[in-house]
């Protein structure tokens, strides 16, 4: 995340929407590397199950999961929203850990919509019970905040979260259209957004972290308008998305030129059925959730090259 700004997508009643340009996945300069599927806890082997039968991934790993994230090790989280739980991974796809279950105890989820990791603790969002979440890396919950309403601090549907370099905590409050600021342990800060009444008025918005717009990027490919997902920034300030309507990623640059995208719809490597959530490694890694292909796919970016030439 750049210091100081907040790049933030969430659906048309809020924040949305892209840029986009016809580039092969070949002459993008992202590389593909390796694609993994949700893992089935309920058996002995610590494998984690490959993507190679969609059908068989349905049925053990991952239910509809909804976003993705990454911690300072680069060990990959899963938001497993459809089976009530967090899954861990190493950066290559070996599981690690799970925990959650159905409820609305400590620890439990009824419908997980966002998770972001910062210094070794877990933030997840429930879009279902209104609270936001706080574990260590291990899965063991810390506290949590929130509630149903639309007071400062509560929430209705929240969607999405993330948390800048300075340790301010936002949350999407999708149906009270704001975006809510806070400390990591939950104390409320500030709030400010705006409504979109137009459903098909998708953009990226660029904030500064005391919530003033900077920039809007709103653009439409072949007469339609792009339906971007999941956000990541890299050190270079681009910004990686995924466009669902197109099944692709997309890079801009902070000034909201397009610089590449690859993808097409499909099971195979590089191809997408619903991408839903993107992230980036400190390493340069890029990794794709998508949610109907139930697996991760990760691709080597040009970061990649630069940090290991720096070090």
């Amino acid at each position: 995340m750049l210091k100081g700004l907040v790049l933030l997508t969430v659906c048309a009643s809020l924040l949305l929407v892209g840029i986009i340009s016809s580039q092969s996945f070949a002459s993008s300069g992202h590389s593909y590397i390796s694609e993994w599927g949700g893992f089935d806890t309920t058996e002995r082997d610590t494998d984690c199950l490959l993507c190679n039968d969609y059908f068989n991934i349905v049925k053990k790993g991952w239910n509809l999961p909804q976003q993705i994230a990454v911690d300072d090790e680069g060990n990959i989280y899963v938001v497993d929203t459809g089976n009530s739980r967090i899954q861990k991974f190493t950066n290559n796809g070996e599981f690690l850990s799970s925990w959650g279950t159905e409820g609305f105890e400590d620890g439990q989820f009824q419908h997980s919509t966002g998770i972001v990791v910062y210094e070794n603790n877990v933030y997840v969002v429930d879009g279902e019970r209104d609270i936001v979440q706080k574990f260590d890396n291990d899965g063991n919950f810390i506290l949590k905040w929130g509630g149903t309403g639309n007071e400062n601090g509560e929430f209705n549907e929240p969607q999405g979260i993330t948390i800048d370099s300075n340790g301010i905590v936002y949350v999407a409050d999708s149906k009270n259209h704001r975006i809510q600021q806070f400390t990591t342990d939950g104390e409320f800060l500030s709030s400010f957004g705006k409504y979109v009444s137009d459903p098909g008025n998708y953009k990226i918005e660029k904030y500064s972290s005391d919530g003033i717009v900077l920039e809007s990027f709103d653009y439409k490919f072949g007469g339609f308008p792009v339906r971007p997902g999941g956000l990541t920034v890299d050190p270079n300030g681009d910004i990686y998305f995924v466009d669902a309507a197109k099944y692709r990623v997309i890079k801009i640059n902070s000034d909201g030129r397009t610089l590449a995208s690859w993808g097409g719809v499909g099971q195979g490597d590089g191809k997408f059925i619903e991408p839903k959530d993107i992230v980036l490694d400190n390493r340069g890694y890029l990794f794709v959730l998508d949610s109907s292909n139930g697996l991760v796919q990760k691709f080597e970016t040009p970061i990649v090259m630069q940090i290991e030439e720096a070090l």
